[in-house]
Protein backbone atom coordinates (compact mmCIF):
# COMPACT_ATOMS: atom_id res chain seq x y z
CA UNK A 1 0.00 0.00 0.00
CA UNK A 2 1.28 3.47 -0.89
CA UNK A 3 2.38 5.81 1.86
CA UNK A 4 0.40 8.98 2.45
CA UNK A 5 2.35 12.23 2.49
CA UNK A 6 0.39 14.42 4.91
CA UNK A 7 2.79 17.33 4.48
CA UNK A 8 2.08 17.57 0.77
CA UNK A 9 -1.64 17.08 1.38
CA UNK A 10 -1.71 20.05 3.75
CA UNK A 11 0.25 22.23 1.37
CA UNK A 12 -2.49 21.80 -1.25
CA UNK A 13 -4.51 24.43 0.66
CA UNK A 14 -1.85 27.06 -0.05
CA UNK A 15 -3.05 28.52 -3.30
CA UNK A 16 -3.02 32.19 -4.32
CA UNK A 17 -3.00 34.69 -1.47
CA UNK A 18 -3.10 31.85 1.07
CA UNK A 19 0.22 30.60 -0.27
CA UNK A 20 1.76 34.05 -0.04
CA UNK A 21 0.64 34.41 3.56
CA UNK A 22 1.77 30.90 4.44
CA UNK A 23 5.23 31.33 2.92
CA UNK A 24 5.76 34.66 4.69
CA UNK A 25 5.04 33.29 8.14
CA UNK A 26 6.39 29.73 7.79
CA UNK A 27 10.08 30.56 8.11
CA UNK A 28 9.84 32.74 11.26
CA UNK A 29 7.53 30.22 12.93
CA UNK A 30 9.82 27.33 12.00
CA UNK A 31 12.79 29.16 13.53
CA UNK A 32 10.92 29.48 16.82
CA UNK A 33 9.55 25.94 16.96
CA UNK A 34 10.82 22.40 16.51
CA UNK A 35 8.86 22.06 13.25
CA UNK A 36 10.25 22.40 9.74
CA UNK A 37 9.13 25.07 7.31
CA UNK A 38 7.35 22.40 5.23
CA UNK A 39 5.47 21.20 8.31
CA UNK A 40 4.37 24.75 9.13
CA UNK A 41 3.19 25.23 5.54
CA UNK A 42 1.26 21.96 5.76
CA UNK A 43 -0.46 23.02 8.98
CA UNK A 44 -1.41 26.42 7.56
CA UNK A 45 -2.66 24.80 4.35
CA UNK A 46 -4.69 22.25 6.29
CA UNK A 47 -6.32 25.03 8.31
CA UNK A 48 -7.30 26.83 5.11
CA UNK A 49 -8.66 23.58 3.66
CA UNK A 50 -10.76 22.94 6.77
CA UNK A 51 -12.12 26.49 6.75
CA UNK A 52 -12.99 26.28 3.06
CA UNK A 53 -14.73 22.95 3.57
CA UNK A 54 -16.64 24.32 6.57
CA UNK A 55 -17.84 27.35 4.60
CA UNK A 56 -18.84 25.14 1.67
CA UNK A 57 -20.87 22.86 3.92
CA UNK A 58 -22.60 25.86 5.50
CA UNK A 59 -23.52 27.06 2.00
CA UNK A 60 -24.91 23.65 1.07
CA UNK A 61 -27.04 23.62 4.23
CA UNK A 62 -28.39 27.07 3.35
CA UNK A 63 -29.23 25.94 -0.19
CA UNK A 64 -31.06 22.88 1.10
CA UNK A 65 -32.94 24.96 3.70
CA UNK A 66 -33.93 27.51 1.05
CA UNK A 67 -35.19 24.70 -1.20
CA UNK A 68 -37.32 23.28 1.59
CA UNK A 69 -38.73 26.52 2.98
CA UNK A 70 -38.52 28.88 0.01
CA UNK A 71 -36.72 31.38 2.26
CA UNK A 72 -33.15 32.51 2.14
CA UNK A 73 -31.38 32.14 5.52
CA UNK A 74 -28.49 34.17 6.86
Amino acid sequence: MAQVNFTEMGKVGLDGWRGKVGRKIAEPVAERTHLTEDQILAIIGAVFLVLSTWNFLKLIRRVIAAGRTGELTG
